[in-house]
């Protein structure tokens, strides 16, 4: 009678088919693992590509860029630090007609200086950098200044000085309406000035000076910049954009 010890030889010499396809799908599936974890493969973050010399076009300074703003700006409200993001109104192309930029392109920038309007007939300023193009490439800088902007709280196009500061200007609709009021008051006075025995120059310097507390009560103009006004810039220097 066979030992057991000389069965277990047999067995192992000559192994069942269940235990070959077992062994055969086990190496499958280790090959497939040693297979996934390859070098080769991308890695689980986005990896960072270098934008090559190709693929890169500067504007030249000059370059116009037309905005709109997304952020409300009022001189009586904002402060300088303050960010503003807009978006291009209009895509920058080059002079064949080439893209560069698209419209909607998100632009960011920083309120630099600010004055509200005070008394009398001093006028608000304005002064805002956008230095930051927002694209698929991530933060691309630029050197540009404001050329205008669109008022249209005052119903006004205001013009940038060469820094880029604009001025919210004078009300002489509100110079008006007070310079009569105030002349009224004077006339009032200047009334029972002659029935109380004065008369000549002393009449007529108080109506002279409801005319000028009409302009001394006069506050310049705010400027009140809603969503959607238009800001025009231009480069002052070459900006090279990443494609």
């Amino acid at each position: 009678m066979p030992s057991q010890a000389s069965a277990g030889a047999r067995r192992l010499s000559h192994p069942s088919p269940h235990r070959l396809a077992w062994g055969f799908a086990l190496g499958l599936s280790l090959t497939a693992g040693a297979a996934g974890q390859a070098p080769s493969d991308p890695p689980s973050r986005p990896r960072a590509y270098a934008t090559s010399a190709a693929s890169q076009v500067t504007l030249p300074t000059g370059t116009p860029l037309t905005l709109e703003l997304l952020t409300p700006v009022h001189t009586r409200i904002n402060a300088p630090g303050d960010e503003v993001v807009a978006q291009l109104k209009e895509s920058v192309r080059l002079a064949d007609g080439s893209l560069v930029i698209p419209r909607g392109t998100e632009v960011r920038g920083t309120i630099a200086a600010v004055n509200p309007a005070k008394l009398p007939q001093r006028a608000a300023r304005l002064q805002m950098v956008f230095d930051t193009l927002v694209t698929d490439l991530g933060h691309q800088q630029m050197a540009a200044v404001v050329v205008s902007i669109d008022d249209i709280g005052n119903e006004a196009r205001l013009r940038a000085d060469q820094n880029g500061v604009v001025s919210g200007g004078r009300s002489g609709r509100r110079t008006v309406q007070n310079a009569i009021s105030g002349g009224w008051l004077g006339s009032i006075g200047a009334g029972a000035i002659v029935l109380g025995g004065g008369g000549g120059a002393a009449a007529a310097g108080t109506l002279g000076g409801g005319a000028a507390g009409g302009v001394l009560l006069t506050r310049g103009n705010d400027i009140r910049l809603p969503q959607g006004a238009i800001v025009r810039l231009t480069l002052v220097k070459p900006a090279t954009i990443a494609l």
